[in-house]
């Protein structure tokens, strides 16, 4: 048959003389196919199609009415395709679809055959939003929800028999719960102009709903293959160590993934250690996994080394989760993210001419296939020294420093100079490694002649590196551009009123002689780990003020 609606979606008139919108004429009356389709109804039905083309002409006065009103606006739904619309089949097999008068009169065992697909509910609903200004008529902005996202429609939708109704939990219900949490997640954090830290340090979600998030992650990361395979633009972010302010003014600077920043013509490669060392771990891992849910083919995260238990047991993640969400339930999360991190993909390939990855290529790592035979989910402990090699070494001091030698950070660790960068791209047939894990006084650093990167995007290091942080943006042409923010300038304190002002206004205040001022303490809520456990000095500035008893831990 035909369908009434699908006449007026696909009816868009650009109007009559003057500008004037014409009536559409959605049949010409004397045309054979028209007159064919009539004389095939027969006298029985011929009031029926009287009464057809009576609610055509009717519903094309109201189509008329909104374009009139909205200037021709085309009603489409927003992610309308022409397989949504039922396709016509013709006497002669072919179909004719988006909604068009079928060309040959339908026989009557044609209009009665069952379509071959099931009827179904689309997974997204249309909402206008009303405003003062709207008029009504599509006039007011026009979205698109998933129906799992609606409060109270899937409430009546359970599971079983009517009597035991009352004491299920409804179908949809149980997956907007997870639905729920991570896009909670971004309605509260993804904020990068607005954002602030909690003074009291609590935590916008309870534990249980951070394991909704890591299972709909790890189910993400179990599809994904060890080394990814991207294409370019890409948008490549370095170490961010809990800084989950120097995260916001990253995105606020150059761009955030959402809807509407740039997340749908570029994709984002974080480098992996998202927590320990800052103050906001929490709120950095939380983001990322709501962000890899939300955009699952943009956005891709691989692992570091402090995404290891008996490292982020050591430099504060275990003890921000204590300490925000309670003992048990501290321990619980913090379990439970570990185990998320053996899920974790290893690297990525961009193009097939660039491999990103934490750490480096070690004394171990030939091939891009070496990587690819680590069988996730691994832990440190089981994956050898492939794994040690891919997360834990670094280049040599400088280009004149060839060959594999013993790390610094520990033994067993290794460090690996230009040669080895050379002889590796030109093997696997690359022509850059970008890589983090070190930090870097400029957020980025060259090495092997500019065919190896180091990339590092948390700002001020612990506090007291005041080093740049930096992203680097790879272009469709492969153009990479590195893209810095600068550590904010230092708080001070008004001992009269306790305000927070920053060092430029204590130095325009000027009553600045009749007040007391003093530095604020930055916000380095680990301070005490820090001092304990001192972080990797910036590459090529070791630290000569470190003390012996920390010299073991000082590499981390």
């Amino acid at each position: 048959g035909l369908l009434l609606d699908d006449m007026l979606v696909s009816y868009d008139s650009e109007g009559g003389e003057g500008n004037q919108a014409a009536a559409p004429d959605f049949v010409d009356p004397n045309s054979k196919p028209w007159n064919l389709w009539l004389s095939g109804i027969g006298a029985q039905n011929a009031r029926g199609a009287t009464a057809l083309i009576e609610a055509a002409e009717a519903e094309a006065a109201a189509a008329m009415e909104i374009t009139k009103s909205k200037g021709g606006m085309s009603l489409q739904c927003l992610d309308e395709s022409e397989s949504d619309l039922e396709s016509v089949v013709t006497p002669d097999g072919s179909h004719h679809g988006g909604g068009v008068p079928p060309k040959y009169p339908v026989s009557s065992s044609a209009s009665k055959r069952t379509p071959a697909t099931d009827v179904r509910l689309h997974h997204r609903a249309v909402v206008v939003a009303a405003d003062s200004e709207s008029e009504g008529a599509l006039g007011g902005l026009v979205r698109q929800l998933s129906i799992d996202q609606f409060q109270n429609e899937g409430r009546r939708v359970s599971a079983g028999s009517i009597e035991q109704f009352s004491q299920l939990t409804p179908v949809l219900q149980r997956s907007t719960s997870f639905q729920g949490v991570h896009k909670r997640v971004l309605q509260e954090l993804l904020r990068p102009n607005t954002w602030k830290p909690p003074a009291d340090r609590s935590f916008i979600l309870r534990p249980s709903e951070i394991v909704d998030l890591c299972d709909a992650a790890e189910a993400i990361f179990s599809e994904e293959p060890t080394v990814l395979s991207l294409q370019a633009p890409v948008k490549i972010f370095g170490d961010l160590h809990g800084q989950f302010g120097d995260l916001m003014r990253l995105f606020h600077e150059f761009g955030t993934p959402m809807t509407g920043g740039d997340i749908t013509y570029i994709d984002y490669l974080f480098l992996g250690d998202y927590v320990d060392r800052g103050s906001h771990s929490l709120e950095t891992m939380c983001l990322l996994l709501a962000l890899k849910i939300e955009y699952k083919k943009n956005i891709h995260l691989i692992r570091g080394n402090h995404e290891a238990a008996d490292i982020n047991a050591l430099f504060g993640f275990r003890m921000e989760c204590t300490e925000r969400l309670g003992e048990s339930g501290g321990i619980w999360i913090w379990q439970r993210m570990n185990a998320l991190f053996n899920w974790m993909p290893l690297a990525a390939t961009i193009e097939n001419k660039i491999v990103c990855m934490h750490g480096g290529i070690g004394k171990s790592i030939e091939s891009i296939a070496d990587i690819e035979s680590i069988q996730r989910p691994v832990s440190m402990e089981t994956g050898g020294p492939i794994l040690m090699d891919l997360l834990w070494s670094d280049p040599t001091m400088n280009d004149s420093v060839e060959g594999v030698l013993p790390s610094p950070r520990g033994p067993g660790l290794v460090t690996f100079g230009p040669d080895r960068v050379k002889a590796f791209c030109q093997a696997n047939n690359l022509q850059m490694i970008v890589r983090a894990h070190e930090c870097v006084m400029d957020g980025f650093e060259r090495f092997a002649g500019g065919q190896l990167i180091t990339l590092f995007s948390a700002t001020n290091y612990c506090g007291t590196a005041n080093n740049a942080g930096a992203i680097l943006v790879v272009g469709r042409d492969l153009v990479l551009v590195p893209k810095l923010i600068h550590p904010l300038p230092p708080q001070m304190i008004d001992i009269s009123n306790r305000e927070r002002i920053s060092l430029e206004e204590f130095l325009d205040d000027g009553s600045a002689a009749a007040r007391v001022y003093v530095k604020a303490d930055p916000d380095t809520w680990m301070q005490s780990i820090n001092d304990d456990r001192p972080p990797t000095p910036p590459r090529g500035r070791p630290n000569a003020n470190m003390s012996k008893s920390a010299q073991s831990l000082a590499y981390f």
